[in-house]
This record gives structure tokens, C-alpha cells and sequence, in this order.
């Protein structure tokens, strides 16, 4: 089993445990997250030129390097610059393969805005939640401004039967991806409880996941 669906499987377990645990009362007053963007579910989601230049390491190595994903939910501040509601961030991270290779270095970059960029290094290793070491150490922002997910090679064709696993057959650049929805921490205050994006119309899940798929396609397209 590959660390992420492993990550992904210790997840699932943990919510399906706390949803058994709660009193009905309380878990039928779960609700989907309000925000700022409209109607919250936006058309579209804005892809930064660092996101663009990242998906394009992980497809060089993509053996060695996979990539965490998050979704800004709200207009947040980070140390190095401010990024708008709906904006999605890939960033690389060191596979088990690329953390042997002592030395080598790996390319990375994070925003400043839409279009400047600084190089940076991918995150270690997925010793944390990847999605909240890229909102809290990498962007240097408050991890509840997002959600978040994971994007790899694509899964086994049994592993993608599952709920919070998707393969994307071709992007925009000619091949697949596959999208782990699951998130440790960040995902459930925005769908109701919930820690992967909903594969049904639940707090608007399906919709959540296809402009997160839409906005891939567009980064998977030469960088900027």
C-alpha cells in the first residue's frame, strides 16, 4: 500500500469512528460551512504561477515527487504575500525515493502573487499532514482559510473505486493524475464534519471537485 493511500485509510478510519461516537443530536447538527466566495461554490478557481511551475516538477519526477494541493476558502495573508478566495496551490514533496538521494536538490517554488515566484524546497517527507504544512509553513497562513487534497499518479483501479480516491484519466497535457480528497484537519469544518470533499451533493461536493479537476487541467498546461 503507497503512503498516501495509507494516510488516506488512517483518515477515513478516524472520521468513521468520531461519526459513531457522536450523539445523534449533534451529528445531525453538523452543517456545511458559509464563506465569502459566491453563493459559496465558485465558477472557477484562479491557478498562480507557482502552482503551474510545481505541476510541472511533478510531472519530471514523478516518481520521487507527488504533490499537496489546498484551496484558499477566504482572502488570506501569508509571510510572503496575500492570495485571494478560490486560488489553488500545488507544492511538491519528497517521495520516499527522492529522501534517500541526500544532497539533491528538488525543484520548488512558492507565490507571491498570481505571477512572482521564489524558490523554495519541497516539503520533507509526509511525517505531517501535507496539506497543513504547505497552508501553515510553506504559505505561512492560517490552515483553516482552506481545504485540502493530495494529487499523485494515478491509483489502482481498486483504489479509485473508493470514495475519496479519483482518477483523472488526461489532463490538459496529455496524462493522468489521481486526487486523494481526504484531509487530517481541514476539510471537515467546511463539509459538514467531513474529512474528504464529498463525491455526492453534499455541501456542494461534487461541484467542489470539479472545479479543483478544472483548475488541475489548467495547471498541467505549460508554465508560466
Amino acid at each position: 500500500m503507497r503512503d498516501i493511500d495509507r494516510r488516506a485509510f488512517v483518515g477515513m478510519s478516524f472520521a468513521g469512528a468520531s461519526a459513531l461516537c457522536l450523539p445523534p443530536s449533534l451529528a445531525l447538527a453538523q452543517q456545511c460551512a458559509t464563506g465569502p466566495l459566491p453563493a459559496f461554490m465558485p465558477n472557477s478557481l484562479t491557478v498562480d504561477c507557482a502552482s503551474k511551475r510545481n505541476f510541472q516538477s511533478f510531472r519530471q519526477y514523478p516518481d520521487y515527487l507527488g504533490l499537496a494541493c489546498v484551496v484558499s476558502m477566504t482572502t488570506v495573508r501569508g509571510g510572503i504575500g496575500s492570495y485571494p478566495a478560490g486560488n489553488l496551490f500545488l507544492f511538491p514533496w519528497r517521495k520516499p525515493k527522492a529522501q534517500v538521494m541526500k544532497g539533491r536538490p528538488w525543484p520548488a517554488v512558492m507565490p507571491i502573487n498570481a505571477t512572482q515566484v521564489v524558490n523554495s524546497s519541497p516539503i520533507p517527507n509526509a511525517a505531517l499532514p501535507l496539506d497543513e504544512y504547505l497552508s501553515r509553513v510553506v504559505l505561512q497562513a492560517p490552515a483553516m482559510s482552506f481545504i485540502g487534497c493530495q494529487i499523485d499518479k494515478p491509483f489502482s483501479a481498486a483504489d479509485a473505486k473508493l470514495n475519496w480516491f479519483t482518477n483523472v484519466d488526461k489532463l490538459a497535457d496529455g496524462k493522468g493524475v489521481g486526487i486523494d480528497w481526504t484531509s487530517a484537519n481541514l476539510n471537515g469544518p467546511w463539509f459538514g464534519g467531513s474529512r474528504w470533499v464529498p463525491n455526492t451533493d453534499a455541501c456542494n461536493g461534487k461541484a467542489w471537485r470539479a472545479v479543483i479537476i478544472a483548475a488541475l487541467n489548467r495547471a498541467s498546461a505549460p508554465a508560466c
